[in-house]
């Protein structure tokens, strides 16, 4: 860690459980972002990753930012997250056992630098429709902290992590990580 780092903006995490509103995008938006309204246990991890990135861009956009772009480190730091959050049932930015934030981007290509940075993080899970990442995302943005984190506009990149299943068990679930960061 450098001490010229920002301060790590993690939000606190909301279940995604209760009825959601329609979300209102054309159906053009909604071509554009692949799987977006399938509940994520009916799509693959990549598909559900793909169209939470694609939403969470078009967020970005709809507020005149620049889009965030994927990045491997970061992407496997939230896939280890969200693969803890189920193994452990656990549904929190630290789960049992596993380092904080920073100690889980450390463990990836991403940090240390020599320079200034900062990270971030959502969490949710949803059950059926509520599963689906235009839910997740929708969700995310009713949320004053998860909004934030997706409409920093210091972040520069993010990485995804979609798994079928909920922390505390059920089916036709699945739970994400979203991994937020920027180098200077």
């Amino acid at each position: 860690m450098t001490t010229r780092r920002a301060p790590i903006l993690a939000a606190a995490a909301l279940a995604v459980t209760a009825s959601l509103l329609a979300f209102g995008p054309t159906a053009t938006a909604s071509a554009a972002c692949t799987a977006a309204d399938r509940p994520a246990h009916q799509i693959t991890s990549k598909q559900g990753r793909k169209a939470t990135l694609c939403l969470i861009n078009k967020q970005r956009a709809k507020h005149g930012m620049p889009k965030l772009k994927a990045r491997f480190a970061l992407r496997k730091a939230a896939k280890r997250h969200t693969r803890r959050m189920l193994k452990k049932r656990c549904y929190s930015h630290r789960c049992p056992g596993e380092p904080d934030l920073v100690g889980r981007i450390s463990g990836t290509s991403y940090l240390p630098c020599n320079c200034a940075w900062g990270v971030g993080e959502n969490i949710a899970y949803g059950f059926e429709r509520r599963s689906s990442p235009r839910a997740i995302v929708k969700a995310w943005m009713k949320s004053a902290p998860h909004r934030a984190n997706i409409l920093n506009r210091s972040f520069e990149h993010i990485g995804v992590g979609v798994k079928p299943g909920a922390p505390f068990g059920g089916s036709r679930a699945a739970t994400y990580t979203t991994t937020f960061g920027y180098l200077r």
